[in-house]
């Protein structure tokens, strides 16, 4: 798995027994494994992976958005005692309950709720088991990789106007390697991610309107913070240079 960046915003083995022991729930052991080592941040662009919460499902008792019946793995009221350890893009939740052997998933937009095994070895697998699972996927989507949350990150907006010039917006991606040296490339119809460990981020391609860049990076590492600034300066440059204009 690609790790952005190196500057992880962690959770002690200490918060999660707490939490254990609080509310009588017992947190996968991938799951605490990885909240150790790697912290909350995304997950290959889709699962926001988040230290426990026993608040966040709450206020969701007072609508009627799953369905209950005897059938239903938990009930209204055993929803608010559900603890949420993560939130897909989509809205889709992920929690345990101290009465359910597995995770709970509950989705954004469907009225069933589902339980998905977490015997997996690493928290990795367990999240593209229920990717490929509920989106019905053969395999995930892409190369696995771990966006973490931090203080660090610093974003930089472009307007690309190329296709007034007749520059397609994935011919200026395709451009980009000869230019910069990448760690991982990630690109479908709609998108375009280049990633460099060096300056702790990516350049992302908007294909699907065609008019944004974004580019993330973190400068602060003392003593690389140098070097990947200079790097920073540089893809600057060359996006001015192709059509992208600063958006304030």
């Amino acid at each position: 798995m690609y790790t952005v960046s190196r500057v992880f915003k962690t959770v002690s083995h200490h918060e999660l027994q707490q939490m254990e022991q609080q509310h009588s729930v017992c947190l996968p052991l991938a799951y605490q494994s990885w909240m150790q080592q790697y912290g909350e941040g995304t997950y290959s662009g889709w699962m926001n992976i988040q230290r426990p919460d026993s608040e966040v499902l709450k206020p969701f008792a007072e609508y009627d958005l799953w369905e209950h019946t005897e059938e239903t793995v938990i009930s209204l009221h055993q929803l608010q005692e559900c603890i949420s350890i993560g939130s897909s893009v989509d809205g889709d939740f992920l929690a345990v309950h101290a009465d359910v052997e597995g995770l709970i998933w509950l989705p954004r937009h469907d009225e069933q709720i589902s339980v998905w095994p977490s015997h997996h070895e690493s928290f990795a697998e367990i999240l593209d088991h229920i990717y490929c699972g509920y989106y019905r996927r053969d395999e995930p989507s892409g190369p696995a990789y771990f966006e973490p949350w931090n203080e660090e990150r610093q974003h930089i907006f472009y307007h690309f106007t190329g296709k007034e010039h007749g520059v397609s917006m994935k011919e200026l991606a395709d451009l980009c390697p000869s230019h910069f040296s990448w760690d991982l490339v990630i690109e479908n119809e709609y998108t375009c991610m280049l990633f460099q460990s060096g300056i702790g981020g990516y350049v992302r391609f908007n294909y699907a309107y065609e008019r944004e860049i974004a580019l993330f990076y973190e400068t602060n590492h003392p003593t690389e913070a140098q070097e990947a600034q200079k790097q920073v300066q540089e893809i600057q440059q060359f996006l001015q240079a192709h059509h992208c204009t600063l958006q304030e």
